[in-house]
């Protein structure tokens, strides 16, 4: 089904071995929620986008809400956050909240020197880190 921009979205390809082990939690045009651990896939507003700010809250609120859905689970989040941690605008304050907030790890802090940029148009010189994967392990 086409609908929306023509590109973007989540998907998770699950290897067919492990499919009888795996659960589908949720699916939505912004994530998707699987579990093996809980595995969360995201795909989140550009820069562009009207009321980004609200959004994100929004949806980050919705994330956690299956995360506690399944609370026996580790979680893992992963995806294009279309946002750059290492800047101090609203949406990474957000995302740095959230991140602490919900006790998670951000796994580039995990291994720094293994950091690099995510997204790169060689044709306007542009380069940023914008994907990223967080964990929870419960206790």
């Amino acid at each position: 089904m086409l609908r929306g921009r023509p590109f973007g979205g989540v998907m998770i390809l699950i290897k067919k071995t492990l499919r009888k082990y795996t659960t589908t939690i949720h699916c939505d045009e912004r994530f998707v929620i699987i579990k093996v651990y809980l595995f969360i896939n995201v795909y989140l507003q550009y820069s562009g986008t009207v009321n980004r700010y609200a959004s994100y809250k929004d949806l980050l609120a919705d994330i956690w809400s299956w995360r506690d859905h399944c609370n026996k689970c580790e979680c893992i989040i992963g995806g294009d956050f279309n946002a750059n941690f290492d800047d101090n605008d609203n949406i990474a304050s957000c995302l740095k909240y959230f991140i602490t907030d919900c006790s998670l790890t951000l796994c580039d802090d995990l291994f720094p020197l293994h950091k690099r940029n995510t997204y790169v148009n060689m044709s306007l010189n542009h380069s940023r880190c914008i994907d990223y994967y967080t964990s929870f392990r419960c206790q």
